[in-house]
């Protein structure tokens, strides 16, 4: 008799040796995803010089970064905009600041979930963009962080935007950034309990058809109310690290972005 999993397998038309080998490519692809978010992550730590006072925003690419300026023993001070990287700066022994001792920082390293060729950024995906935007305000210099898969034509294609928003208000606050256009669904945990940011607040993810002004939308969405923050950034990147196959590569300008993606599609097709 058929067990329940082989039965699945073969009502699904998937056979177990498709689906084990559909399983391992995917780990393989995670793995390269890493390999490059590391190249990337050295290439930041570069950065960081001696008495600097140092931005970290949050997720794993950032986390890569923590590790690479650990192994370094950085002597720098180092801001984190997230529980979870000043955790990890403070187990790795590097030095905690924050912005009530500092407000000017040196640089901010941070990551992204889609970056465009204006380098305007969609950020949020862990629920921390309304502390890292506050801490690359007080930044003079704003590197990003992030493997290719992050790089878009146009913000919008593979990610929502996430909007923090107060508790008392996030029903609201759906409707009305439903008038702005998107399509807005309050993030859950798996329990199904509404997903809780650092600072006791919830979040708005608004996935729209495509944002074609993203400066606009930033403000349309800020005068929502009860709206905190939202994931959006604009004219605030000065310099993107892109990690991929051939390792990592400095993006300085629209024209070096451009540039790459052309030879990076011509290398993908041979």
């Amino acid at each position: 008799m058929l067990d329940i999993c082989e039965a699945y397998l073969i009502f699904s038309g998937t056979r177990e040796n498709d689906l084990i080998s559909g399983t391992r490519a995917l780990v393989g692809v995670h793995v390269e995803v890493e390999r490059w978010k590391i190249a990337a992550a050295g290439e930041a730590a570069k950065l960081v010089e001696r008495g600097m006072v140092v931005g970290l925003g949050s997720g794993t690419t950032v986390a890569q970064v923590v590790r690479a300026l650990a192994e370094k023993k950085s002597e720098a001070a180092f801001v984190p905009s997230s529980i979870a990287t000043q955790r990890l700066v403070n187990e790795l022994g590097l030095k905690l600041a924050s912005l009530r001792e500092y407000r000017r920082l040196d640089l901010m390293i941070d990551g992204a979930d889609e970056v465009d060729a204006d380098f305007n950024m969609i950020k949020g995906r862990g629920g921390a963009h309304t502390r890292e935007k506050i801490v690359a305000s007080a930044a003079k210099r704003v590197v990003i962080v992030v493997d290719r898969t992050k790089l878009v034509k146009r913000l919008g294609e593979k990610m929502p935007v996430p909007v923090e928003v107060l508790p008392f208000a996030y029903k609201s606050a759906i409707h009305k950034l439903a008038e702005l256009g998107g399509k807005p669904m309050l993030r859950t945990t798996p329990s199904g309990a509404p997903f809780v940011t650092d600072d006791g607040n919830y979040i708005i993810d608004v996935k729209f058809r495509e944002v074609t002004k993203p400066k606009d939308l930033e403000a349309k969405i800020d005068y929502t109310p009860g709206a905190i923050e939202n994931g959006i950034f604009t004219g605030v990147t000065d310099i993107v690290i892109v990690g991929y196959e051939g390792g990592c590569k400095v993006l300085r300008s629209k024209q070096d972005f451009i540039n790459f993606m052309r030879r990076l599609k011509g290398s993908l097709q041979r």
